[in-house]
């Protein structure tokens, strides 16, 4: 298993490339070459937060990755309507995946980096500060990101309203 970041001048990196801790990052929709070098990269898995009628979406996207042995885990969020379900699913494949270098995308990096931030600051302790300058540096979420983020963080015990 390999724990390194895809090189940061690959010109088929995916946008919005996101290092939140060695072994899990998060970004936009890769290309379908990028996919084709999941195991290549060193990905044990990929989680998948897009609908599948997302722009950019490859539709052989499960293919790709799991006939080169690479785990993937589609979880179709939509962007308007992000559930407590949704994530309890997110993390119970991320617990499942301890130890193993994940990659965690959508379609832009904002449903994914909200997720991943949640699960750093919720289920390994992440420093929140940390955390949340990793997330704005994709995006300041809006309203109804902001309110899934505080309600999920509340669920946990955490502190809400970091925004």
């Amino acid at each position: 298993m390999s724990l390194f970041a895809p090189p940061a001048n690959a010109r088929d990196e995916p946008a919005n490339f996101v290092q939140w801790r060695p072994g899990l990052s998060s970004s936009a929709q890769p290309n379908a070459l990028y996919l084709a070098r999941a195991k290549a990269i060193g990905y044990d898995a990929v989680i998948n937060l897009a609908p599948p009628q997302s722009y950019g979406s490859i539709a052989t996207e499960s293919a790709i990755v799991t006939g080169q042995g690479v785990g993937y885990l589609d979880i179709p969020v939509d962007f308007r309507r992000p559930t407590a379900e949704q994530f309890k699913v997110f993390v119970d494949e991320m617990k499942q995946r301890s130890g193993q270098n994940v990659l965690v995308h959508c379609q832009v990096n904002m449903r994914a980096s909200a997720f991943v931030f949640l699960y750093r600051v919720i289920h390994e302790n992440a420093p929140l500060d940390e955390a949340v300058g990793k997330l704005t540096g994709v995006w300041i979420p809006d309203r109804i990101w902001k309110k899934f983020i505080d309600d999920t963080l509340a669920a946990h015990g955490k502190k809400a309203d970091i925004f």
